[in-house]
C-alpha cells in the first residue's frame, strides 16, 4: 500500500519568506562592508597623524637649537629649559616661511614645519567647525605646556562619527615632545 503525501511542492509563501530572510542577511553583510571601509579609512588617518607627529618630533631632535629658539646648541644651557621662544611653535593657519630667520636653527625649524604641514594637509581631512565647514586653521599646532618643559604637538582632523547636529565630529591626537 502506498501513502500519498498531501504536499507536493513549495508554496509561494515559503519562497517569499525565504527570500525575505536572505535579503535581510545580504543587507546586513553590505552594512558591515560599508562600516568596515569607514573604520579602515579612519584608522588610516589616525596612523598618518601619529606618524606625522612623530616625524616632527624626530626633526626637533635633530635641531635642538631650534627647539629652544637659540642660534646654536651652545645657547641651550642659558635657556634653563624655557621653550617659550622655540622656533617650532605653531598655531596656524599659514605655513611658516624661513624668510625672516636670522640663523640656521630658525631656518631649519621653519623648513621642518613647512614640510610637515604640507604632508599633513595632503594626507588628513581638515577638521570641521560647528557649522560643518572645514577649518584648516585647526589642523595642527605646536605649543609649550604649562610647566615649560615640553612641546605639545596636536593634530586634528574630520572624523567619522557625527555630532548632535549631524556634522562630522573632529578627532585629534596629541604628542608630547620632551627635549
Amino acid at each position: 500500500m502506498r501513502v500519498l503525501s498531501r504536499q507536493r511542492g513549495v508554496s509561494l509563501i515559503e519562497v517569499l519568506v525565504a527570500m525575505l530572510i536572505f535579503s535581510i542577511g545580504v543587507l546586513g553583510i553590505a552594512l558591515m562592508q560599508i562600516k568596515g571601509a569607514q573604520y579602515t579609512k579612519q584608522a588610516g588617518v589616525r596612523t598618518v597623524a601619529v606618524l606625522q607627529a612623530r616625524s616632527l618630533a624626530d626633526a626637533m631632535r635633530a635641531n635642538p637649537a631650534g627647539v629652544y629658539g637659540v642660534a646654536t646648541p651652545g645657547g641651550i644651557a642659558a635657556k634653563g629649559g624655557d621653550l617659550s621662544d622655540s622656533y617650532y611653535l605653531y598655531t596656524g593657519p599659514a605655513i611658516p616661511s624661513s624668510a625672516g630667520c636670522a640663523n640656521d636653527a630658525c631656518r631649519q625649524a621653519h623648513g621642518d614645519l613647512a614640510q610637515w604641514l604640507t604632508q599633513l594637509k595632503a594626507a588628513a581631512p581638515a577638521p570641521v567647525n560647528a557649522n560643518g565647514a572645514t577649518n584648516s586653521a585647526a589642523l595642527a599646532s605646536v605649543a609649550t605646556d604649562d610647566d615649560k618643559g615640553s612641546l605639545i604637538i596636536t593634530l586634528s582632523w574630520s572624523g567619522m562619527a557625527a555630532n548632535d547636529s549631524g556634522a562630522a565630529k573632529n578627532d585629534s591626537y596629541r604628542f608630547v615632545f620632551h627635549p
